[in-house]
């Protein structure tokens, strides 16, 4: 089963947490909730994905997108991935290099310029 978990960490950065399998309806009510945060002034990232069981082919697509997004206002984004089947999506593209990855939540924090003391 899919879930989202939306949490704001300091003034200007959220917390996205995956939970699940994501594919193609999942994956943009995960863009749908990031670019809300980023409406409300969110606009450091963190994509917290290590609990997703199942990947489909739109994750891929709205992680670019929000990097995209994230970019065009002056953000920062980065992605907690700690095993299959997410670790396999960012190994076999360019995601690595496209995006900040982390193994977990603290470092992807600090990854976007936020502290992680502060945040959590």
């Amino acid at each position: 089963m899919f879930a989202l978990e939306l949490t704001a960490a300091g003034r200007d950065t959220q917390i996205v947490a995956a939970r699940g399998a994501v594919h193609l309806h999942e994956a943009r009510e995960l863009e749908r909730a990031i670019l809300a945060g980023i409406a409300q002034g969110r606009t450091r990232v963190v994509v917290d994905l290590s609990e997703v069981t199942a990947v489909g082919p739109g994750l891929l697509g709205v992680v670019l997108r929000v990097r995209r997004g994230v970019t065009r206002v002056g953000g920062s984004l980065a992605l907690v991935v700690v095993g299959p089947p997410v670790a396999d999506l960012v190994g076999t593209t360019l995601l690595a290099s496209l995006i900040q990855v982390a193994g977990d939540l603290r470092r992807a924090l600090l990854l976007v310029g936020e502290d992680a003391a502060v945040a959590l």
